[in-house]
């Protein structure tokens, strides 16, 4: 008899969920959308949501360029934010239609949407501005260190 492999709840980072396995994408959008304020999240959960999906991303074959692309669009934010001395949330909430575009002109750019729209929501402090750069920069550099190419 061959040898079969035994059943767990969990397999490959994916959750069974009343029958049906929740993606790697979903699970970490949902650890994401449980905070009202990014602020509130924890560092070390940061680093684990960056740290899978930079895993992911690249093994979906997403350039280093359209993480940096977008890196690079929100430090700009984080300028205008540091010279105006003010909190603007427009601003945050207005990089939701870029990575729209980005996902619709590039398919592997869809599960970064997928998670960072959540993240981008639930910012509504400067606090919470400064996790969601955390949070890119993280998900960049683990993208890197598992491979990312441009």
């Amino acid at each position: 008899m061959p040898y079969q492999r035994p059943q767990h709840s969990q397999r490959g980072g994916q959750q069974e969920r009343g029958g049906q396995q929740e993606s790697p994408v979903q699970e970490l959008k949902n650890k994401i959308s449980k905070y009202s304020d990014l602020k509130d999240m924890p560092a070390e959960e940061l680093i684990k949501i960056a740290e899978n999906l930079g895993n992911h991303l690249q093994n979906k074959n997403l350039k280093t360029t359209q993480i940096r692309r977008f890196l690079d669009g929100i430090r700009k934010i984080d300028m205008q934010i540091k010279k105006s001395k003010s909190f603007n949330k427009d601003l945050i909430l207005l990089l939701r239609p870029k990575l729209a575009y980005s996902a619709g002109r590039n398919e592997s750019v869809k599960p970064l949407m997928e998670v960072l729209d959540p993240a981008i929501i639930a910012t509504k402090s400067p606090e919470g501005f400064k996790k969601l750069v955390a949070l890119i920069e993280s998900i960049f550099a683990y993208h890197k260190y598992y491979g990312g190419r441009d």
